[in-house]
């Protein structure tokens, strides 16, 4: 699963390359977010490293996801354009910020020796879905508990969600994992829901 959410956030991330100045752009943008990160990321796990490098991806495929997808097409839909876009990002990272990269991986990025975590799975109805900074999605479970769980990384069947063809009271299941976050209001770190996969039941 690492391998693959991988590619995809590096395809993502070049979305944009609608010329080589578009990948130049991205690249930069990408470069420029990772190395602010950098600090923050040492001794952290892999995937946490790979999670805010996701974040960076995202930011510069909204930029410019309309020349990303006049050059590869539809990204979301096709494995082959996909991978293509992760080719020419990581290329284009290692010309333009190859410091980054070693720093990152010194942190363990990629590695496969790390424990993959596996997804958990929760079944219930959509109570909400509420589309602010990220996609937050109410479930309540099959014990009447609700679960606050938000969309922040590609998965198959995204677009359920992306593009609202799953509803309210729809009932789902949902395989997820637990990050943790800063919560700025909390002024502490916590734990989310992130979802990996949904399905309509």
């Amino acid at each position: 699963m690492k391998k693959s959410l991988l590619a995809f956030l590096f395809s993502l991330y070049f979305v944009n390359a609608n010329s080589q100045d578009i990948l130049d752009i991205v690249g930069n943008e990408v470069c420029s977010c990772a190395a602010s990160k950098v600090d923050e990321l040492k001794a952290q796990e892999s995937s946490k490293v790979q999670l805010e490098l996701g974040f960076c991806i995202v930011a510069s495929y909204s930029a410019h996801k309309e020349a990303v997808i006049q050059k590869y097409g539809d990204v979301l839909q096709s494995d082959t354009s996909m991978k293509q876009l992760g080719m020419d990002v990581g290329l284009k990272m290692a010309s333009i910020c190859p410091d980054v990269l070693l720093k990152l991986a010194e942190s363990g990025f990629g590695s496969e020796d790390e424990q993959e975590q596996e997804a958990l799975t929760l079944e219930g109805k959509i109570v909400e879905i509420k589309p602010e900074q990220f996609l937050t999605v109410t479930v309540k479970d099959n014990s009447g508990r609700s679960h606050s769980m938000m969309v922040l990384t590609f998965f198959k069947d995204s677009n359920l969600l992306t593009d609202m063809i799953l509803k309210k009271n729809d009932k789902v299941s949902v395989d997820y994992w637990e990050q943790e976050f800063y919560d700025t209001k909390a002024k502490d770190f916590r734990y989310y829901k992130v979802i990996q996969g949904i399905k309509k039941i």
